[in-house]
């Protein structure tokens, strides 16, 4: 069988059963985000980032926050626990590798620490083309609210431009 054929899940079921024993895990197909959408989101935020004096990672960390794609377990939201602090909240802020939400949720410990939930987020580089397709809306917005303009050049106009064409499809879905 040419596993490159479109299966329906009996048929993919079928042929899993004849191969050596595992676990198998069966997947909807997402297209993922190209690397070109890829380039044109982190020029847009270093162009945030530079205009807001922060590190683009604050900046990326806020388009995930506003792009709420979060990771799932059982069609659940991941969620953790911080220390209710402005350091912890500093921390999910700025980290590079971890991207979280706080929630309005608070709890204390028996020691009486108080804790804050924060829903985890989904990192860009497992987006779908239309997850990442939002997050440049969400980044072009930002720019707009800043009142901060695209480079001129044509490497940008033609990324601006493959993004409306993306943008207009992913609406008309």
């Amino acid at each position: 069988m040419n596993t490159n054929e479109n299966l329906t899940n009996l048929e993919a079921i079928a042929y899993l059963s004849t191969q050596q024993e595992g676990m198998w895990d069966i997947v909807p197909h997402k297209e993922k985000r190209s690397l070109s959408q890829n380039a044109f989101y982190h020029m847009i935020k270093g162009i945030i980032a530079k205009a807001m004096k922060v590190p683009p990672c604050y900046v990326h960390n806020l388009m995930l926050r506003r792009c709420e794609v979060y990771e799932m377990v059982d069609d659940k939201p991941v969620c953790i626990s911080l220390p209710d602090t402005d350091e912890a909240e500093h921390w999910a802020e700025y980290h590079e590798l971890y991207h979280y939400k706080p929630t309005l949720c608070t709890f204390q410990n028996s020691n009486g620490v108080a804790w804050r939930w924060y829903k985890v987020l989904k990192g860009s580089k497992e987006f779908s083309v239309v997850e990442m397709t939002r997050l440049i809306d969400i980044a072009l917005d930002e720019m707009e609210h800043l009142g901060l303009m695209l480079p001129r050049d044509k490497a940008t106009m033609e990324a601006y431009e493959q993004h409306k064409k993306k943008s207009t499809q992913t609406h008309e879905v």
